[in-house]
């Protein structure tokens, strides 16, 4: 009897090493989730938390927690790291066999690496560095590198972030966002540059993402606006000069033709009025950051324009102050005289 059971707890636990040496992804909880496992037992995952993830299906993940398995969505767990399926071999002359517990045809030394093909039992089918295929007992083995993920989350809001040494991001609602990590209840977020950018959790859903190692899925629209934003930001303090694009300094139209020129290589016309042909017309309740706003300065003629930075705010060159100012864009003497505002990247 108690052979049976010595032998039973044994075989448990090598199924147990199997199990979560094979699938080891890894992610971690962006919210509070109370999950039901296939027993009928229910276990609490914090925000913050860090999962082991064995599989996917549809749209959930199943992660592991105390030995037992525990479904939960996938637009609460942001993965982080993917199985390569690369193994290292933990113990030296460990035999590659012919079938599992099968005859010997390669013996493997520690440190050497292998591919997993498939399972079969305690025992998976490897492909080895010279291309030979055979059976290992896969307690021989550890986990290999695992590979840097990032998810493709998609923007639920019209926001500038503000990053290091004064750089910035420009999230457009609809449009896919690269998300790196969740740290303090916030998503970490990354430009084409590598660089990052905290975003509020809120502003982040993660439901229906992809995963990838590149950062060539970035919105090129976002990739625009932020390098416009970013011009724009860089011009502020910059003195007021009459009919200058940026050589002296620069007044209204000669920022905003500056700034487009420079941030995402667009032509606009060089006065206000003709810029207030360019691109599409949008409504003042649905600016986003980089939009144009124009504005009357006598009569019912455009004679002014600003970039709008989100917030409330644009970025303009003023006459008045004699330089490159932050303003509400409702603030009473512009929203008196606000005409119209044109959408440039689309």
């Amino acid at each position: 009897m108690f052979k049976k059971r010595k032998s039973s707890l044994k075989t448990l636990v090598i199924i147990t090493a199997i199990a979560f040496l094979t699938f080891r992804d890894t992610g971690i909880l962006v919210a509070n989730f109370t999950a039901k496992g296939d027993d009928g037992s229910q276990v609490s995952f914090k925000e913050g938390e860090t999962v082991t993830i064995l599989r996917e299906k549809d749209r959930d993940f199943f992660v592991e927690k105390d030995l037992k398995k525990y479904q939960v969505p996938k637009d609460i767990v942001l993965l982080k790291e993917k199985n390569t399926s690369q193994y290292l071999v933990k113990v030296q002359n460990t035999p590659l066999m012919d079938e599992p517990d099968g005859k010997s045809i390669k013996l493997l030394n520690t440190g050497e690496e292998v591919r997993l093909n498939s399972i079969h039992g305690e025992y998976g089918l490897f492909t080895t560095s010279d291309n030979m295929k055979g059976y290992i007992l896969l307690t021989n083995l550890n986990e290999g590198k695992k590979e840097k993920v990032m998810t493709i989350g998609t923007v639920n809001t019209n926001r500038i972030l503000k990053g290091p040494k004064g750089t910035y991001y420009v999230l457009v609602k609809g449009e896919p966002v690269l998300v790196k990590d969740f740290k303090n209840g916030q998503f970490i977020i990354v430009d084409e540059n590598g660089q990052e950018f905290t975003a509020a959790k809120k502003d982040i859903n993660l439901r229906d993402g992809r995963h990838t190692t590149s950062r060539s899925n970035i919105s090129r629209r976002a990739s625009k606006l932020s390098s416009v934003i970013d011009h724009a930001h860089k011009a502020i303090g910059k003195p007021y000069v009459s009919g200058d694009t940026g050589k002296r300094g620069y007044d209204c139209s000669g920022l905003t033709y500056s700034t487009y020129l420079k941030g995402a290589d667009i032509k606009l016309g060089r006065s206000s009025r003709d810029q207030a042909k360019n691109g599409v017309e949008v409504k003042k309740s649905e600016l986003i950051p980089g939009d144009l706003i124009f504005f009357r300065t006598w009569g019912r003629h455009i004679g002014h324009v600003g970039i709008y930075i989100g917030d409330g705010n644009m970025i303009h060159a003023s006459s008045g102050s004699k330089k490159v100012i932050v303003t509400p864009i409702d603030q009473k003497w512009y929203k008196q005289r606000y005409v119209t505002a044109r959408r440039i990247i689309r």
